[in-house]
């Protein structure tokens, strides 16, 4: 409201992608799911998330959603529907297959996707479980589109952040 006249371009990629973005001079400033290890790239948190476990709204979850503490493990036996190589939610979710004694070689992967909107929608269609963020997911949470699952006892938090390049200055273009 303040800057009527300015216009912004927005660009949707997986982090890598916006990191290598930054580091081209493709983007000025960018938003992260994890912190960037080029040194001439400032990252600065800016909300704090957690990873979480969706799934199809079915009998089976349902069921297993009823539990005190559901299965993680048992739920991770389903297909899964995994984000791309280059992906901050993938690296979280990694640290939390690691933090369960998995990998990916463990899981039945169904498919990958390079954005959470397609993957949401893939397991409310049914094709199977996904690990992602609970703010991404919140919309069809509360819809009752897929059901949630959190990783009790284990460190789902995750970092957002804002980077740019340390040696640019933002342009007025007003």
């Amino acid at each position: 409201a303040q800057y009527p006249k300015a216009c912004v371009a927005v660009c949707q990629d997986d982090s890598q992608g916006v990191i290598s973005g930054l580091l081209d001079g493709v983007f000025d400033t960018g938003m992260i799911g994890m912190p960037a290890q080029e040194k001439n790239l400032a990252c600065i948190p800016f909300y704090q998330d957690r990873m979480i476990l969706i799934t199809p709204v079915n009998e089976r979850f349902l069921s297993l959603h009823r539990e005190a503490e559901p299965p993680i493990r048992t739920l991770l036996e389903s297909p899964v529907i995994l984000r791309e190589k280059g992906s901050g939610s993938k690296k979280r979710g990694e640290l939390l297959l690691e933090q369960l004694g998995m990998s990916e070689r463990d899981l039945l992967i169904a498919a990958r996707a390079n954005d959470q909107e397609t993957i949401k929608n893939l397991v409310a269609g049914g094709l199977g479980v996904s690990i992602i963020s609970e703010k991404a997911a919140q919309g069809l949470v509360e819809a009752g589109r897929v059901l949630r699952f959190e990783f009790l006892g284990l460190d789902s938090r995750r970092d957002l952040y804002l980077a740019y390049r340390k040696d640019l200055a933002l342009k007025s273009h007003v």
